[in-house]
């Protein structure tokens, strides 16, 4: 089974099941696609965290490919040009005059999405599928085109209310001739029932197919990129590219009453879904009652507390020491408490992919352009990523630039194990929201008797600072108790986009949720 937001994708990879392959296989072929048809969120441009399970070895790899500053990256690069931006309900940000930290060449980091694809298939392939059969169906969407669908269109819209603080897509897609030339239409972006093509990118897919991922690394396509680059004042350099290796190692471990926990270590966020769920498990979930207020209000205080410890303590651990063992440990979980909100940035730029397939291996991508710099490599027909946004620009914190350094990422992939199988798969777009709809579907199906697609697709609340951010459709009578506790309460149509997987251990049978708020709630099955 095979569940993404973008139908045409989840096709890709289901198609790879039936040939044979097996979860990561597809995972790689399906995320591939999804670049093609929604190149503003991701692409092999930009960036990938991977939590997967291969049932056939016996063994959870988490893979963080999410690319570094590169060598020409300074601490102070942007110190004389911060602006810090306006508090809007999606987030906070810091700018920089002239957005060169989420636009043109300055904004993009290495990317690490290909060698990440690489690695992935490098440790739980099946062999029965090879590379270039799973790039197959992305090059052939790049060069027959797609019609863009409303799922796309709602963030490539002139008006995109749901990113109020980075410059319009219109804007973004303007800063390069060749970026306009292929995603702009008489200076718009495509619309709905549009036909987007992108030769170019089909030509470079095939030929990344045929000469293999290092290319991108090492060969001609890297040598197209840092001519590019190097022209234009990009930050990172053809060594930068050839030197690339994405973290390779053991996920980050935790238990959940009788669930096991996998995720992606530091500097991604599977410390943050640990510590939620320790402070959880003192909790009487059930007794609280569905969505009550009163139980809204205990995951507030949670959501709020473990955010604040996330931000203060977690970066790239190769630049600074990270408390993993305290942050996720069961007694520590007791003592957070109270510690106030801290600001997060709200990114939109991402989409993720679960797969499981039938010897019980499972994989999960959340990969991202960011916002997409409007960068392409005239010729290569692709957009890269705006991560150098992701960095604080002032140098002396956890997140401060350094060239080399990965930024933090809050929102990452998990997989959740009863005795040692594989039970759940869950991933989602929209960074710190992804983390508090993941576990309110979790505990939406572990303690309120909902399926997997009930239970993604109810409704929720986001806190990561002050507010409880609600959808537009919340009950009045939930946000008016809620209030009545001292709450503050915005609206937002701004959320994650679950795919999720459950296996049904007594037959083995897959059940998967793909979130209505992306694109259709498609689930694609392959036997």
């Amino acid at each position: 089974m095979v569940v993404c937001p973008e139908p045409l994708a989840a096709e890709a990879g289901a198609e790879i099941l039936r040939r044979g392959g097996n979860a990561a296989d597809a995972a790689v072929a399906a995320a591939f696609a999804q670049g093609v048809v929604d190149p503003l969120m991701c692409g092999i441009g930009g960036v990938a965290t991977i939590i997967a399970h291969s049932a056939e070895r016996g063994f959870t790899i988490a893979i963080q490919a999410k690319g570094v500053a590169g060598s020409l990256a300074r601490p102070d690069i942007y110190l004389a040009d911060v602006l810090k931006g306006q508090y809007v309900p999606i987030g906070e940000t810091v700018r920089v005059r002239g957005d060169r930290n989420c636009m043109g060449y300055e904004s993009v980091i290495v990317p690490g999405f290909v060698r990440g694809m690489a690695e992935l298939i490098a440790w739980c392939g099946s062999g029965r599928v090879d590379w270039a059969e799973m790039l197959g169906p992305a090059a052939q969407l790049a060069h027959d085109g797609f019609e863009v669908d409303p799922y796309i269109d709602r963030f490539w819209a002139p008006e995109e209310p749901y990113l109020t603080d980075v410059p319009p897509a219109a804007v973004r897609l303007a800063a390069t001739e060749a970026s306009a030339s292929i995603y702009l239409r008489e200076g718009n972006p495509y619309r709905t029932g549009e036909r987007l093509i992108q030769r170019d990118y089909a030509r470079t897919l095939r030929r990344l197919a045929a000469a293999g991922p290092d290319d991108y690394y090492g060969g001609e396509i890297a040598r197209t990129i840092a001519d590019d680059f190097a022209a234009n004042g990009g930050l990172f350099t053809a060594d930068d590219l050839r030197r690339y290796r994405p973290l390779v190692g053991a996920p980050i471990r935790g238990t959940f009453h009788d669930l096991s926990i996998a995720s992606v270590p530091p500097p991604a966020g599977g410390v943050l879904m640990i510590l939620i769920l320790n402070m959880l498990e003192g909790v009487d979930v059930r007794a609280l009652g569905w969505n009550t207020p009163r139980y809204l209000d205990a995951l507030t205080r949670i959501f709020r507390d473990a955010f604040a410890e996330f931000r203060d303590h977690v970066g790239d651990p190769r630049f600074t020491p990270v408390p993993v063992e305290m942050l996720t440990s069961k007694s520590y979980a007791a003592h957070v408490e109270g510690r106030g909100p801290r600001a997060f940035a709200a990114r939109e730029g991402t989409t993720t992919v679960s797969v499981m397939d039938g010897e019980g291996s499972a994989v999960c991508i959340t990969h991202t352009n960011r916002d997409a710099s409007g960068v392409v490599t005239p010729g290569l027909g692709f957009l890269f990523n705006n991560d150098m946004g992701s960095f604080d620009p002032v140098p002396g914190g956890l997140d401060s630039i350094v060239s080399g350094k990965m930024p933090r990422a809050a929102g990452p992939p998990m997989l959740l194990l009863k005795d040692g199988q594989v039970w759940m798969v869950i991933g989602s777009p929209a960074g710190t929201r992804m983390v508090t709809a993941s576990i309110q579907a979790l505990l939406n199906v572990r303690f309120f008797g909902m399926t997997i697609g009930e239970a993604v697709a109810a409704e929720r609340i986001h806190v990561d600072r002050d507010a409880i951010v609600v959808e537009p459709s919340f009950p009045e009578n939930v946000a008016e108790g809620l209030r009545g506790m001292g709450h503050t309460i915005a609206c937002s149509g701004y959320t994650a986009r679950l795919a999720a997987i459950v296996r049904d251990r007594a037959g083995g049978r897959l059940e998967g949720g793909s979130d209505p708020r992306g694109g259709g709630g498609l689930v694609y099955a392959a036997y």
